[in-house]
């Protein structure tokens, strides 16, 4: 008998950190990277057309595939439903990002992905809401985590486009000030998006950085680093060059 992987709920071993389930996922995923690294500069003009409509339909199947799966289970809420964790947001401004072919949309994409997504990856929240291989919630967190690094790959191989320090300072004070939005959202609603109204429920680095509100103070400096250790192989590069 075939578990109900499209339902709201999860009967099954719970997911485990760097269980099989946990490494194989994140694997794919660096794969997937490097050869999307590899292939794109070797496209020609239709073919990078073609791979790059290709990431919008991917980025837009996973947006509107996650809400859909809300809805027609009845769990869509305006607490925790809205596109407004950083994650979820870069997946419809990357397939903006690829449709527009904007710099400063890329800025985004680069510093949320690699920063953002990546540590996501790292400590996925499957933990705490009990969903695991095979059910489709399962599917749609690797998935839609892996959409801004293929799309800002994609911008650097095949657009050249980079980051630089002046466009780490824009990403920096603009996620602050989105931040400031989302905790008016916050508000109103009573969610917790972006984890700025309390800790989520599963380990991450929040825990290292006291009770709220205090954690929000050192998780500015920890999310600076972030951008900082992203940017560090451009700005290696760039002074091997100069020296």
């Amino acid at each position: 008998m075939f578990p109900n992987i499209f339902g709201p709920s999860f009967i099954g071993p719970r997911f485990e950190l760097w269980s099989p389930e946990h490494l194989l996922p994140l694997l794919t995923i660096a794969l997937g990277c490097v050869v999307l690294a590899w292939v794109t500069p070797r496209l020609d003009a239709q073919g990078c057309t073609l791979l790059k409509r290709g990431l919008i339909v991917y980025s837009l199947a996973n947006w509107f595939a996650w809400d859909l799966w809300q809805l027609s289970n009845g769990l869509w809420n305006i607490q925790y439903s809205l596109p407004l964790h950083l994650c979820t947001l870069a997946v419809p401004l990357s397939a903006l990002m690829l449709a527009t072919g904007n710099v400063r949309l890329f800025e985004l994409i680069y510093f949320w992905g690699f920063a953002g997504s990546v540590q996501a990856l790292l400590t996925p929240d499957l933990q705490s809401n009990g969903f695991n291989f095979p059910h489709f919630v399962y599917w749609i967190f690797w998935t839609s985590h892996a959409v801004p690094l293929f799309a800002a790959l994609f911008a650097i191989r095949a657009w050249h486009y980079r980051p630089t320090w002046g466009s780490l300072g824009r990403v920096f004070l603009l996620t602050n000030a989105i931040l400031l939005v989302v905790g008016l959202v916050n508000w109103l609603t009573g969610g917790n998006y972006m984890f700025i109204a309390r800790k989520p429920a599963f380990p991450s680095l929040l825990d290292l950085m006291g009770p709220w509100p205090w954690y929000l103070i050192p998780l500015q400096f920890v999310g600076l680093l972030a951008f900082v250790l992203v940017y560090l192989p451009y700005a290696l590069r760039d002074w091997l060059r100069n020296s």
